[in-house]
């Protein structure tokens, strides 16, 4: 492992644990690296959290921090040694885009979600400026170790798009929020939003779409 995954195993993400119901007393941490997300919440809150995670050394430092820790790949994963139903919210940091088949995995995870339990996700843009730009001027779709187009990323993600998934598996969006990248967007991103507001799109939606880094989703089983 190198120091820079080490690093992308060590997010706490104050971010999505703040969007964790108050009264969840037991969490399912999915791709849950080396636990520090569920340190921090069983810290802050006293509650119970157990995780999910494919990288054997994660796992085991993630066993030192939360309550039980199931070494699993999750694009094969198919059963949990836990209670059905026992989880009130489930955690995806910045998880299924990296899956073959993320619908799989939330239908596979459903039956052990609380009917009134939550699923707190973070899904990276694929319309931000930053991507979208590049593509549309420069006829350019670049690959990196790390950000909206990681290199390991399967399955790529608009609003949009991950409200449907939701949906086709059982759940109801319930909020959405977004990430900044912290500077500003250029002058040709304006340009683009205005262009879009031509063709038809509300234009403060497609500033919003445009800005959106990532988006901070609560979900619930659909009744």
């Amino acid at each position: 492992m190198t120091p820079q995954d080490d690093h992308y195993f060590e997010f706490d993400r104050p971010e999505l644990r703040s969007l964790v119901p108050a009264d969840a007393r037991r969490v399912l941490d999915v791709g849950c690296g080396a636990g520090a997300l569920g340190a921090a919440l069983r810290e802050e809150r006293g509650v119970e959290v157990m995780g999910l995670e494919l990288s054997p050394d994660a796992a085991v430092r993630a066993r030192e921090r939360l309550d039980a820790v199931v070494e699993a790949n999750l694009d094969e994963l198919d059963d949990l040694p836990f209670e059905r139903g026992s989880f009130d919210a489930m955690v995806f940091g910045d998880v299924l885009e990296h899956l073959r088949d993320p619908h799989r995995l939330l239908r596979t995870l459903r039956p052990w979600l609380a009917d009134d339990g939550a699923l707190v996700c973070s899904i990276p843009n694929v319309g931000h400026w930053s991507v979208v730009l590049p593509l549309l001027t420069q006829d350019r779709w670049p690959y990196a170790d790390a950000g909206l187009l990681d290199r390991t990323h399967v399955h790529f993600f608009t609003l949009t798009e991950a409200e449907l998934m939701l949906r086709d598996c059982g759940f109801t969006l319930e909020s959405a929020a977004t990430t900044t990248l912290g500077q500003p967007p250029p002058p040709t991103a304006d340009h683009l939003t205005r262009f879009l507001a031509a063709l038809g799109t509300d234009e403060p939606l497609a500033r919003q779409r445009l800005t959106a880094y990532q988006y901070l989703l609560v979900a619930r089983p659909a009744g």
